[in-house]
């Protein structure tokens, strides 16, 4: 039995590549050394920089999809029609964002309001959760993103690195179900808990 294979000219594609090192690594780093290609065109230094820039965004991207696969398992919800899987899905992207982006959030800046990330419903149920000898400690973000880990599994010990997505969802997970216990205990409660 014979079998037609088609083959096709594949058209000619210019690709660059180009070697990134970062000479005075932070104390305590490990040195960077990148080799990346692309197909985008690197023609002076500033091209490759501008390269690099968008390569670094991926590993934010790795984490949303890790937190939509491994956190929400996404791979595991078996809806029987394509409106309740786009539903979830859409649900599910939006959990996934907001732990992507406080997980980024937590590491980058520590001087957005607690009140643009979290409810006050939320913010009162983290302080209570809290150790007592946490509970003089300035109400910031990172200390609302700690009690958020902490419901997760995080243990917030002096030589602990920040928390990652996995311990924030987990907490996410536990947070959510505090406030709507509190809810359901309080159904004339706003958005206040005191």
């Amino acid at each position: 039995m014979s079998t037609d294979w088609k083959t096709e000219k594949i058209p000619k594609t210019e690709a660059w590549y180009y070697f990134c090192r970062r000479e005075k690594p932070a104390r305590r780093a490990f040195p960077i050394i990148w080799k990346l290609a692309t197909n985008l065109p690197v023609a002076t230094h500033a091209d490759a920089v501008q390269k690099l820039i968008w390569y670094s965004r991926r590993w934010n991207i790795e984490t949303f999809f890790k937190t939509l696969k491994t956190g929400c398992r996404i791979e595991d919800i078996r809806l029987a029609t394509a409106d309740r899987l786009a539903n979830c899905i859409a649900l599910c992207c939006v959990v996934s964002w907001r732990i992507s982006w406080l997980t980024i959030l937590r590491r980058q800046s520590s001087t957005t309001s607690p009140a643009a990330v979290f409810t006050d419903i939320e913010r009162a149920l983290l302080d209570r959760s809290m150790p007592s000898n946490r509970q003089g400690t300035r109400r910031d973000t990172a200390f609302y993103m700690t009690a958020v880990a902490r419901l997760g599994g995080y243990l917030d010990r002096s030589s602990d690195p920040l928390p990652g997505s996995t311990v924030l969802w987990r907490g996410f997970i536990r947070l959510a179900d505090l406030v709507a216990g509190f809810q359901a205990a309080n159904p004339d409660a706003s958005s206040t808990c005191g």
